[in-house]
């Protein structure tokens, strides 16, 4: 999983909460007669989200890596961890290029403003279909037409009415902490269904560091994404547009759930 706001995780990141006033240092406990436990939401907490926001919308291109690492939960109940590596060239508002590689599945994804394609380089298998509007929209029509989920899409949707605030049960401020040394503000937030945390960069406010904690399974599986950015990286058109070999065969992109057809098995 990498697209939080499938849990309507508030991720006003990206949106700047111009609605919201800030008062540092103060909180506001919210009212709940069906908890017993406390409740806070630091408005200094909010404030580090609404700045994360305006600094990942106000880039225009950039390139970010991230190392990730997937807990799976077995049949007899043990953790299992699998990780990977995801990659994603951008330019807004049209023009994106991610790669996710993991010792079980390689993909590529292009999109042009035009089209979106899809490559399987394992098996020489990529399927293309026509794609309009932005980034954002992309997304989603991916995953509403085709049942594909893009990685780290929750860096195009925070601030979107598809996550709004007012699912925040818990934010917190839990201090400075350092990631691949980088000096971050480590930041702790809950919601129905899901605990999680960011680790926000304090020389670019861009997040360094995601957790997300699953509680709707009692083992509590986690999903991390420990990020690097370069925002200001050199991009050519040639990069968002997909340009097949002599080895690479094309198929149907279906629209029923599978982002390759049914010839495709697992690399």
């Amino acid at each position: 999983m990498s697209r939080l706001w499938c849990y309507s995780i508030p991720f006003v990141l990206a949106a700047g909460l111009t609605a919201m006033p800030v008062l540092a240092q103060e909180s506001a406990p919210a009212s709940s007669e069906s908890s017993s436990e406390p409740v806070e939401l630091n408005a200094s907490a909010i404030h580090a989200l609404s700045e994360m926001g305006k600094a990942l919308r106000a880039l225009k291109s950039f390139e970010v890596k991230a190392e990730i690492t997937d807990e799976k939960v077995s049949e007899a109940g043990q953790k299992l961890a699998f990780g990977g590596q995801v990659t994603y060239k951008v330019q807004v508002p049209g023009h994106l290029y991610a790669t996710v590689d993991t010792a079980r599945k390689q993909r590529r994804f292009y999109f042009d403003g035009e089209n979106l394609t899809v490559y399987a380089p394992r098996m020489n298998y990529y399927a293309s279909a026509p794609a309009k509007g932005n980034i954002a929209q992309l997304i989603e029509a991916a995953q509403d037409r085709y049942g594909i989920e893009l990685p780290l899409a929750d860096l195009f949707y925070w601030g979107t009415d598809k996550a709004p605030l007012s699912v925040i049960t818990s934010a917190i401020v839990l201090g400075p902490e350092l990631v691949n040394g980088v000096e971050t503000d480590h930041l702790a937030l809950r919601q129905p269904g899901v605990d999680w945390q960011v680790w926000i960069a304090r020389n670019n406010l861009l997040p360094q560091k995601i957790i997300i904690t699953s509680l709707d399974d009692p083992t509590q599986p986690e999903y991390t994404s420990v990020m690097s950015w370069n925002t200001t990286p050199a991009l050519a058109a040639g990069d968002f547009q997909f340009k097949p070999d002599s080895d690479d065969h094309r198929i149907k992109l279906n629209q029923t759930g599978d982002e390759a057809s049914s010839k495709e098995k697992t690399p």
